[in-house]
């Protein structure tokens, strides 16, 4: 996906702060991002949600890892471990001090591909984003190549996130 470079600008978003990350796509917008037996996932999630699920879906928002001018999510239940990506899989493990890691685990926000939102781009695999498919969540560049999370259908609209007030507070 070749996008034009004014869309390659830079979304700034607090750090050090405690939130959740929203889907965007119609019909799926009361989902959230989270982490369950350390892989990332979207799930309903409300005020009648269990505590433990409020927690697996409030991340705090740090510096990036790998560039101070992207970002990394730390798990609010979990501190130290981060969102990261592992073979296209999106999951939550603690940092091991590598580079490859902190790459891994470093995001760019971006204006939202699906026209609202924030986009989370791979800094280590340019023109991948942090995407939701089938409740699971992946990195994908909608090449169409391997999975069908990789379809460029609907990349645009299931790699835009908003950046909501934190289920755990």
């Amino acid at each position: 996906m070749d996008q034009p470079a004014l869309w390659r600008s830079s979304v700034l978003l607090p750090t050090d702060r405690r939130q959740s990350l929203r889907v965007t796509t119609w019909g799926h917008t009361d989902r959230y991002l989270r982490h369950a037996d350390s892989l990332a996932f979207t799930e309903i999630v409300d005020a009648g949600s269990s505590g433990l699920l409020r927690q697996d879906a409030t991340y705090t928002l740090r510096r990036g890892l790998a560039d101070s001018s992207c970002y990394s999510f730390e798990s609010v239940n979990y501190p130290g471990q981060y969102l990261h990506h592992a073979d296209s899989r999106v999951r939550n493990a603690p940092d091991d001090g590598s580079a490859l890691f902190r790459a891994d685990a470093t995001f760019c926000a971006r204006p939202g591909l699906g026209g609202t939102g924030v986009t989370f781009e791979s800094i280590n695999i340019p023109g991948s984003y942090l995407r939701h498919y089938a409740s699971q969540v992946f990195i994908a560049s909608g090449n169409g190549a391997g999975d069908q999370y990789n379809r460029p259908q609907t990349l645009s609209a299931d790699s835009s996130w908003a950046v909501a007030a934190p289920w755990a507070p």
